[in-house]
């Protein structure tokens, strides 16, 4: 098992690709949960007596549908570390201010 991947949508999930990444696209709360189950039982199932660490980047927007489920994964002692990352379609501030920052002079 790689010990890096993303769930996202589908341009993330491409981009990432690109770069040897694997991951899967998660289109629904649904899709982004069976994904994430799919990470753990294949993790658990590859070498139960040293795991090791994993890292799964997930964009915001797909977190947001399965936020229990991510809670109970950072809370789990042995789970894989989970890293929001934002998504293609998802807006960037384009300034500190457009963040609620300090404003400008």
């Amino acid at each position: 098992m790689n010990d890096l991947r993303v769930i996202g949508d589908r341009e993330t999930v491409l981009a990432f690709a690109l770069g040897g990444v694997p991951g899967q696209v998660a289109e629904s709360a649904q899709a982004a949960r069976d994904s994430l189950q799919a990470l753990l039982d294949e993790a658990a199932a590859e070498d139960l007596a040293a795991p090791r660490p994993r890292l799964v980047l997930i964009t915001r927007g797909v977190a947001a549908g399965v936020r229990d489920l991510i809670d109970r994964l950072v809370l789990a002692a042995p789970g894989p570390l989970i890293l929001e990352i934002p998504g293609f379609a998802e807006r960037r501030p384009s300034s500190v201010r457009d963040e609620g920052g300090p404003a400008e002079p």
